[in-house]
C-alpha cells in the first residue's frame, strides 16, 4: 500500500484500557455499605439491630480487605515493551474526524501494554471508609467494648481493616503510574469508542518485538483479518489477578481522558489527597491515643467509653475537674510552703518550681492532666472522626465517578440483592428477637431449664477461676 500523508498504512490512537468496577463494588452495592455504616452508628444502642447491619457491613468490607492483599501480592503481568515506529501525520490532518485521540506530529511512541483494574478504587473507598467509622466506635462506644468476646471479635475485626486500608492504600497510587496505551488501525476503518477484549490472542506477538509484529499485522491483508476488530489492541495482551480477560474494555481517549488533561485531573487528586490522608492521620492518631488510654493501667473518673454518659454528666465532670485544680493547687502551695519553712538556705535555687517535685502533688498533676487529656481527646475524636469519614467518602466517589458510568442500573438483580439479603436477615432476626412472645409454654419451660444449666455451668466457671466473692 502507498503511504501519504493522509492515507498512511496505519494510525496509533491513544486508548485507555481498563478493568471495570466489578458489580459486586458497583454503585448500589457501595452506597448500601455506606447506609450500613450509618445504621450500625446510629443503632448501635440496640443490640441485636446494630449486629444484623454490622456483621452485613463486615461481610461485605473483609471481602474487599481480602482482595486488598491479593492485588498487593499479585501485581499485574504485562509483556515486555518497546518503541515502535509509526506513520509520522501532520498535525493539521483530516483524520482527527474519525480518530479524535490520534498520535500526530511524532513517527515514535514507546508501547508498554498495561491494563487498569478499577476494582482498586472501590477496594479502597470500601476498606478505609470501614476502619474510619468503626475505629472511633471501638474507642468511646460502650456497645462495642462491653463483652470481653464481643470487643475481641470486634478488633480481629478492626485488624483486618486497618491491613485491608495499608494494601489499598499501596496498590491505589499504581493506576496514576500506569503508561499511556495505544491502538494500531487503518486509517479508513474508525473503530468503536469502547471495544471489548477477546482474550489473549498470543499470535499477535509474532516476533521478539512489537514494532515488527504492528508492521506485520498492516503489511499482511491475511494476518490483519485475524484480529477479532477493525484495530490492533497491544493492551488486550495484559492479565490482571482475579479477572476474566474478556471483561477487559478499551476505550478511545478523547477529551478529558487523554494524557494531558488526565495529568490535570490527577494534579488535582494529589493536591486534595494531601488533605485528605492529613484528616485520616489525625482521626487515626487521636482515636489510638483513646485505646491506649484503655490499655494503660490507669482508672479515669471519665467513662471514655460511655459518649452519652459524659454528656448527661458534663456539669458534674467539668466541676470535678474545676475542684481537683483547686485541690492540686492548694497542695502544691501547701508543700511549697513547708519545703521553704525548712530549707530557707536551698529556696533561691529552687523557688520557681519546689512545690511541684514533691510526689503527691505531681501525682495530682498527673492525673488531672491524663483526665483532661482524655476528655478533650474524646470531644475531638467526637468531633473529627464523622467528619473525616465524610469528606473521604465525598472525595473517593467523586474520584470513582471519574471511571465511568456503573455496568449495571439499579434495576438488574446485581444491584439489588445485598439489599433483599439484608432485608430477609433483618426479618429473621426481628422474629428470632420475638422468639419468646410468639413461644408456647412448653417452649418457654425448655428455655428456662436450659437457662438453668447455662447458668449453672457459668456459675461453676466462674467459681473456678476464684471470683465468687461478691
Amino acid at each position: 500500500m502507498n503511504q501519504t500523508a493522509e492515507s498512511p498504512l496505519f494510525i496509533a490512537e491513544e486508548v485507555i484500557c481498563a478493568y471495570p468496577i466489578s458489580t459486586f463494588y458497583d454503585s448500589c452495592p457501595r452506597y448500601l455499605f455506606y447506609a450500613l455504616l450509618l445504621a450500625t452508628c446510629v443503632t448501635r444502642w440496640t443490640g441485636w439491630l446494630a449486629d444484623v447491619f454490622l456483621g452485613a457491613a463486615a461481610t461485605y468490607a473483609g471481602t474487599a480487605a481480602i482482595q486488598a492483599f491479593i492485588l498487593v501480592s499479585n501485581p499485574p503481568k504485562q509483556p515486555p515493551s518497546g518503541p515502535i515506529t509509526i506513520p509520522l501525520i501532520s498535525n493539521n490532518t483530516s483524520l482527527w474526524d474519525d480518530f479524535p485521540a490520534l498520535i500526530t506530529g511524532t513517527d515514535q511512541i514507546d508501547l508498554n501494554p498495561a491494563s487498569l483494574d478499577l476494582d482498586a478504587d472501590a477496594v479502597l473507598a470500601i476498606v478505609v471508609t470501614a476502619y474510619l467509622t468503626f475505629l472511633p466506635l471501638q474507642c468511646w462506644s460502650r456497645a462495642f467494648s462491653y463483652e470481653r468476646a464481643r470487643y475481641i471479635l470486634f478488633s480481629l475485626w478492626h485488624v483486618l481493616m486497618l491491613a485491608g486500608s495499608i494494601c489499598a492504600l499501596i496498590y491505589w497510587p499504581t493506576l496514576r503510574n500506569t503508561p499511556v496505551q495505544y491502538t494500531f488501525c487503518y486509517p479508513d476503518l474508525a473503530p468503536s469508542t469502547t471495544v471489548s477484549s477477546d482474550g489473549w490472542e498470543s499470535w499477535q506477538r509474532t516476533t521478539s518485538t512489537w514494532n515488527t509484529s504492528v508492521w506485520d499485522i498492516f503489511s499482511n491483508a491475511t494476518t490483519f483479518n485475524q484480529l477479532p476488530g477493525v484495530c490492533f489492541y497491544p493492551c488486550f495482551n495484559t492479565t490482571q489477578v482475579l479477572r476474566q480477560t474478556t471483561s477487559l474494555e478499551a476505550v478511545v481517549a478523547s477529551g478529558d481522558y487523554r494524557v494531558h488533561q488526565r495529568s490535570r485531573f490527577w494534579d488535582v487528586v494529589v493536591y486534595s489527597q494531601r488533605y485528605i490522608y492529613s484528616l485520616i492521620v489525625l482521626t487515626m492518631v487521636v482515636n489510638v491515643s483513646l485505646l491506649l488510654f484503655k490499655v494503660l493501667p490507669y482508672h479515669s473518673r471519665l467513662p471514655s467509653a460511655q459518649v452519652r454518659c459524659i454528656w448527661a454528666e458534663r456539669k458534674n465532670i467539668l466541676h470535678g475537674l474545676k475542684k481537683d485544680f483547686r485541690s492540686t493547687i492548694y497542695i502544691s502551695r501547701l508543700h511549697r510552703t513547708e519545703v521553704i519553712e525548712k530549707t530557707r538556705q536551698r529556696l533561691s535555687v529552687w523557688r520557681p518550681a519546689g512545690g511541684l517535685f514533691t510526689l503527691h502533688a505531681a501525682g495530682l498533676w498527673i492525673r488531672l492532666l491524663l483526665d483532661t487529656a482524655i476528655l478533650c481527646t474524646l470531644v475531638f475524636s467526637i468531633i473529627v472522626s464523622p467528619l473525616t469519614v465524610i469528606a473521604f467518602v465525598v472525595w473517593i466517589e467523586y474520584y470513582i465517578h471519574q471511571d465511568g458510568p456503573s455496568q449495571e442500573t439499579p434495576k438488574q438483580v446485581g444491584q439489588w440483592s445485598p439489599l433483599a439479603s439484608i432485608g430477609f436477615l433483618l426479618v429473621s432476626a426481628a422474629v428470632l428477637k420475638l422468639k419468646y412472645r410468639v413461644a408456647e409454654r412448653e417452649e418457654l419451660d425448655e428455655e428456662i431449664g436450659r437457662l438453668r444449666g447455662e447458668l449453672r455451668r457459668l456459675e461453676k466457671m466462674r467459681s473456678e477461676r476464684g471470683c465468687d466473692e461478691p
